[in-house]
């Protein structure tokens, strides 16, 4: 029997993953699966749990937010193990399983990992740190983490605009430099963000169409700070209609930068990612495997490789 470790976060997504567990292993040993099941118990758990976790297993379970995925991830890599990874989506803003259109139903999520393939999947690292989909700096990009979970519980994605909103207040400029193919770009900027996904805080990629996930170079978009109203609204209606504006954004392709800021602070798949001088971000080049079958049309429809 191929056995599998099932890694859940018990509080994302007002823990429905708990309500449906019976179902969830019942439906895999039906279908000739061991399971090993493991609720963590705080932050950081998933990642120090697999570091130690000694025994065989022919895949991994997720369910939870990005958060979690996160930390799964990490663990596995920082194990030395590499083994296809089964995503259940369960947070509030669920990046991640949105990218590849998997469905937020607990048991349509299961029957996916059931019948899908292993996806390989680009990740970042940020100096030693990895990230799933962003790094992230500037303003509105610890909204995740600075949100409570149980506020996250309760109103879903309200919890983060209302959050959003009580800062608006606080609008102030990064003064950052960014070296990248032998060109240097220094400016103030409102946000800057590192990704490799279609969506992003919930939102479609601005550049999707043009994006891969698997093709060894990170998207960076940088929001240059705006010195008036005016250029703010221009600025949120461009981000409001999928485009980029050359007057207000830089759009870059690169497989690996440089950002220098004094003291700013990272924000890595929606947690705190740390704070830095100087970060080294590069592509790790399908460094996972995500198992999946809705995203295959869209896959083959843009020539990407399985």
């Amino acid at each position: 029997m191929k056995k599998i470790l099932f890694i859940f976060n018990p509080t994302a997504g007002r823990g429905k993953v708990k309500n449906k567990l019976f179902d969830i292993v019942d439906s895999f040993v039906k279908h000739g699966y061991q399971m090993e099941v493991y609720p963590t118990q705080h932050k950081g758990d998933a990642t120090a749990f697999l570091k130690d976790y000694s025994e065989h297993y022919d895949l991994l379970l997720c369910a939870g937010g990005d958060g979690t995925l996160n930390e799964i991830v990490c663990g596995m890599l920082e194990s030395g193990r590499s083994v296809p990874i089964g995503l259940i989506p369960a947070g509030s803003m669920n990046d991640v399983g949105h990218s590849f259109k998997i469905s937020r139903d607990i048991m349509q999520a299961v029957r996916a990992v059931q019948t899908g393939r292993p996806y390989q999947m680009d990740i970042g690292k940020l100096n030693d740190k990895y990230f799933i989909y962003v790094a992230a700096f500037g303003a509105f990009t610890d909204i995740s983490y600075t949100t409570s979970q149980k506020n996250k519980n309760v109103i879903g994605h309200l919890a983060y605009y209302l959050e959003g909103i009580k800062k608006l207040s606080e609008l102030k400029p990064k003064h950052v430099r960014v070296q990248y193919n032998d060109q240097v770009i220094e400016e103030d900027f409102l946000v800057g963000l590192v990704t490799n996904s279609l969506y992003i805080g919930g939102f479609k990629n601005l550049n999707s169409d043009k994006t891969s996930l698997n093709d060894g170079l990170l998207e960076l978009l940088l929001i240059k700070m705006p010195k008036n109203l005016i250029d703010l609204q221009l600025i949120i209606s461009s981000l409001i209609n999928y485009r980029i504006n050359e007057n207000y954004m830089y759009y870059i392709q690169t497989p690996k930068l440089s950002i220098s800021a004094e003291k700013l602070e990272w924000t890595l798949d929606g947690e705190f990612g740390g704070i830095y001088d100087t970060v080294e971000i590069e592509t790790c080049h399908k460094a996972i495997r995500i198992i999946n079958n809705s995203f295959q049309d869209t896959l083959e429809q843009k020539n990407i490789s399985w």
